[in-house]
């Protein structure tokens, strides 16, 4: 077993403040202050649209809708394509590359541990959850949403995308961090990516909310599920 730092947000927070715990995550691990790996599961209030590091938001995002919806926007300290956070559980990995269960990794390499870790969580829910290895990738300056755009390692439930997911590497360390819905609006997402009364029937067949499958699924329960699957397939033992 690998030890793990272990940190369970009870109430959610706003976006810059995510952000910013999470790249101080990042940093912890970067400069040497933490070497266990940490997960860190946490939730959004308010509503938020988060935008990868590289997005033009002038592009990504229509800020007059999101004011007027009271939907915050915040860049990611990592890449990837715009996600909206609200009925969900978030994940956030931050782990040295040089020791642990990520040691000597590429990119693809954590992606893929992590990916497998989440897949095996949403099998102990009774989801029959696959990790799909496509190869399609999309420019970072792309405006479709996350979940629209086909990835590596793709975590899918009945051929539609449930986890979106996004890395930011250094020289030490790693910072993955990535979208379980439970829910999606999808009206909602199309407006603060600026494609108010767009046909949203492309992305539901593209992109799911887990209560698609599980409609009585609690986030507790999620979390719970989340923390086993890196149990069995990181053989993560979790303190504080």
């Amino acid at each position: 077993m690998t030890p793990w730092k272990l940190l369970l947000d009870e109430f959610p927070r706003d976006g810059a403040t995510n952000m910013a715990l999470d790249e101080a995550l990042f940093r912890d691990a970067e400069e040497g202050r933490e070497t266990r790996p940490v997960l860190r599961l946490y939730g959004w209030s308010p509503p938020c649209l988060s935008l990868g590091y590289h997005q033009d938001p002038a592009l990504a995002a229509d800020a007059q809708f999101c004011q007027r919806n009271a939907i915050h926007i915040v860049r990611r300290p990592t890449g990837g394509l715009a996600v909206l956070h609200d009925d969900e559980v978030t994940y956030a990995v931050a782990a040295p590359l040089d020791q642990g269960p990520f040691r000597g990794l590429d990119l693809g390499g954590t992606y893929s541990a992590i990916a497998a870790a989440l897949v095996e969580g949403l099998r102990s829910l009774g989801l029959p959850a696959l990790l799909s290895r496509r190869q399609a990738r999309a420019a970072p300056t792309s405006t479709a949403p996350c979940f629209q755009v086909p990835t590596a390692d793709e975590v899918l439930v009945e051929g539609r995308k449930v986890v979106g997911s996004a890395q930011r590497r250094g020289r030490r360390a790693f910072l993955q961090h990535g979208a379980v819905p439970l829910s999606v609006d999808y009206a909602l997402l199309l407006g603060a990516t600026g494609r108010p009364g767009a046909d949203p029937a492309p992305y539901r067949a593209a992109f799911a909310g887990l209560k698609d499958f599980l409609p009585g699924l609690t986030r507790q329960a999620l979390r719970a599920a989340l923390l086993e699957g890196f149990r069995l397939r990181l053989a993560a033992s979790f303190e504080n």
